[in-house]
């Protein structure tokens, strides 16, 4: 889940009834720009979402993060306004996952939201944690830190942190799996090394 001249850059004077909040692919501008337009993301923690690796997608052979209820947890991740056009291209990306409300008091962002918006998330409909038919791809992981990471360490280290069922990581850069890579491989030396030191067990053993 970048910037746009034909939407409104600011949630305070935004016009657009429909928001997304992105948790993981999402997150990154460029990601979001290859399905469609939207607002400025703004960054933001959700209350009662546990993210994690559990969503197996059968088209790519991979595994796909979902969030799954938890009032105990929280997610940080990105919201963004979107137009109805813009928000049935998305629901087309998201194929796998069903769009659900997030609730306005368990949204914590450091801009605020007009009264009448919509705000929505994507929940997976299968729930299965990763395997080595279905693993964790580089070639995804790469678009999230890349998304994290525009937003400082901070958010990628809170990221790690509050996502679960980390397992099963390949290294498919040289033919991705995911549908929409990084173009380049400029920083790949540069998320490796975020990698190593945020999840070293699974990166030593990423085949």
């Amino acid at each position: 889940m970048a910037g746009n001249l034909d939407v409104i850059r600011t949630f305070t004077l935004s016009t657009q009834e429909h928001f997304i909040f992105g948790y993981g692919s999402l997150i990154c501008a460029e990601s979001r720009a290859r399905t469609g337009v939207s607002g400025e993301a703004v960054d933001a923690t959700v209350q009662g979402i546990e993210r994690g690796w559990i969503v197996p997608v059968s088209h790519s052979q991979q595994t796909a993060l979902g969030a799954m209820d938890n009032d105990q947890a929280l997610c940080n991740g990105v919201v963004f306004a979107i137009d109805d056009d813009n928000l049935a291209k998305f629901d087309e990306r998201e194929l796998g996952y069903t769009r659900r409300l997030v609730p306005h008091d368990k949204i914590d962002s450091r801009q605020k939201l007009p009264e009448n918006a919509k705000v929505w998330t994507y929940v997976g409909v299968e729930s299965r944690p990763p395997n080595e038919h279905f693993p964790i791809t580089q070639s995804y992981l790469d678009v999230i830190v890349n998304g994290c990471l525009s937003f400082g360490g901070h958010f990628l280290q809170n990221f790690v942190k509050t996502t679960s069922h980390w397992g099963h990581l390949i290294n498919d850069r040289h033919d991705p799996r995911y549908p929409r890579p990084m173009a380049g491989n400029a920083h790949h030396r540069h998320f490796d090394e975020w990698l190593a030191e945020l999840i070293p067990h699974h990166f030593e053993r990423r085949s």
